[in-house]
């Protein structure tokens, strides 16, 4: 079986929704609002291990833990990063907030760091990034509506409600001028091959992460012969794929 060929070329096969990539540090900002239904089983509980420490932790409301942000962060080499923050989306750090998480960046040059939105539009004002940031947005897909999916999430607002409309973030991320780009297809949902392929175009990142859901959330998601074709088109037109959880639709 084809299948059975695939997976023998994925290197890395994720428990978790975490990046083999990642260089652990401790999280400086914490919380969401883009109320995406996957992160409940994932980030959101694992925040609420912490209401002893930390009742914003607990509750998934965006602050700041600057006070983890003192010293040397570990050198990376590599494809290694710093995901930064790794417990929150950074859109909904305050102005002074966001400065400060960009000036800790800077004064450690020795690690590349990964800053990763859903609304891409607040980094706008921000650029230029220093120059060891991987900037990177989530794009699980480019479609809105999922009628065909036996998934009883239809429309991608069911997914995420108050995160950015996934053809506007794409759009807007291509304007963001930065060299170092990322996009993450993960929790990969069911998509348009086309318009997939011309929002890479569109976008040019450096690196494409891809990766299905690790919490059983029944998603509307592509099959795996779907998402096989869309990274062997990826590679085909010389972008870098890089492989999380890869495994058949929950329904095949």
């Amino acid at each position: 079986m084809f299948e059975d060929k695939f997976n023998d070329l994925v290197t890395y096969l994720a428990r978790s929704n975490m990046y083999a990539q990642n260089i652990d540090f401790p999280d400086v900002f914490k919380g969401c609002k883009n109320g995406c239904v996957y992160c409940i089983k994932s980030f959101q509980q694992q925040a609420k291990r912490q209401r002893k420490n930390c009742e914003k932790c607990y509750s998934f409301e965006p602050h700041n833990h600057f006070e983890r942000m003192k010293g040397k962060t570990p050198a990376t080499k590599g494809e290694q990063f710093i995901f930064f923050p790794k417990g929150g989306d950074p859109c909904y750090a305050k102005a002074d907030e966001f400065r400060q998480m960009l000036k800790f960046i800077e004064s450690n040059p020795q690690s590349r760091f990964l800053i990763q939105t859903k609304r891409p539009k607040f980094l706008l004002k921000y650029c230029p990034l220093p120059k060891n940031v991987l900037v990177g947005i989530t794009l699980e897909s480019d479609i809105s509506t999922f009628g065909a999916s036996p998934s009883k999430y239809k429309t991608y607002s069911e997914v995420s409600s108050k995160s950015a409309p996934l053809l506007e973030r794409a759009q807007v991320f291509a304007t963001v001028s930065h060299a170092h780009k990322s996009v993450t297809i993960e929790p990969i949902l069911a998509f348009n091959l086309a318009v997939m392929l011309d929002l890479m175009r569109l976008i040019k990142p450096e690196v494409i992460y891809i990766g299905y859901d690790t919490k059983k959330c029944n998603l509307p998601e592509p099959t795996i012969a779907e998402t096989k074709q869309l990274i062997d088109t990826l590679k085909q037109e010389g972008f870098a794929v890089r492989l999380k959880q890869i495994r058949k639709a929950w329904y095949e």
